[in-house]
């Protein structure tokens, strides 16, 4: 899931003498704070420049990265890059139709070994069949042909389920909206799907057991609130009828979603990261994510790897000394793993996750690209 720019704008709220504070603390840091693993002996490292709000990783079956980001206003750069490599073995470039640009966040995923499939938003030309590009590669990302149009709805969270990319739209005045297209898509789909009216500002896709959960949340005169929507296998992701709410969390600003997992902030005092998981009806408790209280500027992202595990990343919280980028995980939120640095994330935004099913991958920060080995 993005992040939206409103999370940017937390940062301009906060006074200019606490900024100042954060940044000297930085500089005069001299390590890790207690109790934090220490950074990986590798640490991050820098891909390339990126003109993104934020990019994505996927996995190939033998476990190899593709990593996708914008590199300019007209430019996707897909990079393929070796599990615990720190360097892409192969970079290509990718140019929307009709002069236009690029906009929102990139999406990419592997639908069997070797067939990469980028989604990302352009604007703007009249085009009937829309100007989200879906482009498609058969030689694990070495090259593309052509990309086709597969509808309007802005491309900012997407997953894939099953054999179809299911996609979301943030700051969309006409609510959370669903477009769902095959992994083979030709065209746009006859219909996108409603599944809450009230205004989407931050989004997410998940999924449970081959169906689609979206959220969204509202801001509201008085407080924030995060819904999800839930859309079961073999029903029609386009049709508005197929969706039912299973949750709405009131004081919480939806941070991100992966799998069954969802990640909101509470806005009131403290202002700690909360991890639920679906189960089928509904979600479970609440579990606070260690070392998240605390308030001030922060990005996270989540990840649901394949063994069910969750991953949960911060710079911020426990990070004190600095905006180092902050690793925890569980498999049900009772217990945690010990926070791990992945290292410092100062220069870091828009955080996403690539993980394989021991937890091994990469986390993808923009401005400029970098990555953050994991496991």
């Amino acid at each position: 899931m993005s992040k939206i720019r409103r999370y940017t704008l937390v940062v301009t709220a906060i006074s200019l003498s606490w900024l100042a504070a954060s940044a000297m603390s930085v500089a005069t840091a001299g390590g890790a704070a207690a109790g934090v693993t220490a950074p990986m002996a590798k640490g991050p490292f820098t891909i390339g420049p990126a003109n993104s709000p934020g990019g994505s990783v996927a996995l190939e079956p033998d476990g190899s990265l593709v990593i996708v980001y914008d590199s300019s206003d007209t430019q996707i750069t897909v990079c393929l890059m070796s599990l615990g490599a720190r360097k892409c073995s192969h970079v290509t470039h990718l140019t929307p139709l009709s002069g236009d640009d690029n906009y929102d966040t990139p999406q990419v995923f592997v639908t069997s070994a070797n067939h990469v499939k980028v989604l990302q938003t352009t604007c703007c030309d009249s085009a009937s069949a829309g100007d989200d590009l879906l482009y498609t590669s058969t030689d694990g990302g070495q090259s593309f042909p052509a990309p086709v149009r597969v509808g309007s709805l802005d491309v900012d969270a997407g997953a894939l389920i099953g054999s179809q990319i299911v996609f979301t739209a943030e700051d969309n005045g006409a609510g959370s909206q669903v477009e769902a297209i095959p992994v083979t898509a030709t065209g746009p789909p006859a219909g996108i799907a409603t599944a809450l009216s009230k205004t989407a500002y931050a989004v997410g896709v998940g999924q449970y057991k081959g169906g689609v959960l979206v959220g969204s949340d509202y801001l509201g005169s008085k407080t924030t609130t995060t819904y999800v929507e839930y859309a079961a296998k073999g029903t029609n992701f386009d049709s508005s009828a197929s969706y039912q709410q299973v949750g709405s969390f009131s004081g919480e600003s939806l941070f991100g979603m992966s799998g069954a997992a969802l990640l909101t902030v509470r806005t009131g005092h403290g202002q700690a990261a909360v991890l639920r998981l679906f189960n089928g009806h509904g979600f479970g408790p609440a579990h606070v994510v260690p070392g998240t209280s605390g308030g001030g500027p922060e990005w996270f992202t989540v990840f649901q790897a394949a063994s069910g595990r969750v991953y949960v990343f911060s710079s911020r919280g426990e990070a004190a000394a600095g905006y180092d980028l902050i690793e925890v995980s569980t498999s049900n939120g009772s217990k945690w793993s010990k926070p791990v640095n992945l290292g410092n994330a100062i220069d870091s935004t828009y955080f996403n996750a690539g993980l394989n099913r021991e937890g091994r991958g990469l986390v993808l920060g923009t401005d400029p690209a970098r990555g953050y080995p994991v496991g």
